[in-house]
This record gives C-alpha cells, structure tokens and sequence, in this order.
C-alpha cells in the first residue's frame, strides 16, 4: 500500500487527477446497483432490466476497463497508458450502445457533437499521456 502512495506522490498533478477519476469511477457501478438502476436519457432503468438488457455488462465492462487502466498508471507501468486511453474511450462506446439499447432519445445532430467531443478529449487525453515529459519520466522511473 505504501508503495502506491509513494507512487501517487511522485506523479505529476494532473496525472494524479486523471488516475483518481479512474479509480472512482467504480462508484458509478456502484451508483446502479444500490439505488436499483441508472437513468438513461430521461427513463429510469430498473436494476433487473439494466442487468437483463445488457446495458449492466457493458457498463462494468467499460468501468474495468478504466479502473485499470488507472491501476496501471498508478503501477507505473508504460502499457498504463494505452490502457488508460482504451477505457476512456470505452467509456464513451458503452455509453452510446446503452443509450441505443434502452432506445435513449437523441437527435442525430446531438450524436455528431458528442462523437467530435469524444474524439478530441481522447485525442487530448492521448498527447498529454504520451507527449508530456513529466509524464513519460514518471514511467520510466
């Protein structure tokens, strides 16, 4: 445990932002089991339709996904990145086959703007965890 404080304390600031939202994320899993279901667009999904549907799955497919990506960083493992970045995105994927699955309604153009948000912050994401100095000494260390 001490080992992963010391490593929480050498990384950069932001990294340290980004590897603690990873690793919160799992109370949104935790957010759907305990209060029996997820909103999806503006329906209440009940906790044994959001298991049965699929939509469950895939979110905690998704949340693993990030979490360890996450993990990873905070190991300080140079892979963490890819993974941290393969989350992030799978994060944004899940959340599209969830709204498509509980039939969530959206307007086409609202699909557009959140694909282009989506890419640039992966796009962000993805320079800054492989182009920043800091970022890349702290994993080589």
């Amino acid at each position: 445990m001490n080992d992963f404080v010391d490593k929480f304390k050498q990384m950069p600031w932001p990294l340290r932002i980004l590897t603690l939202l990873s690793l919160t994320s799992v109370l949104l899993l935790v957010a759907t089991v305990v209060p029996g279901g997820a909103i999806v667009g503006q329906r209440r999904i009940g906790i044994e339709q959001w298991w049965t549907n699929g939509s469950g799955l895939l979110f905690t497919v998704a949340i693993c996904l990030f979490t360890s990506g996450g993990l990873l960083l905070l190991k300080a493992r140079r892979f963490g990145r890819a993974a941290y970045i393969s989350g992030f995105a799978a994060l944004y994927v899940a959340g599209y086959f969830i709204d498509l699955i509980n039939a969530a309604e959206y307007s086409g153009k609202s699909y557009l703007y959140d694909l282009l948000f989506a890419v640039l912050q992966v796009a962000a994401l993805s320079a800054y965890l492989f182009l920043n100095q800091r970022v890349k000494k702290f994993l080589v260390d």
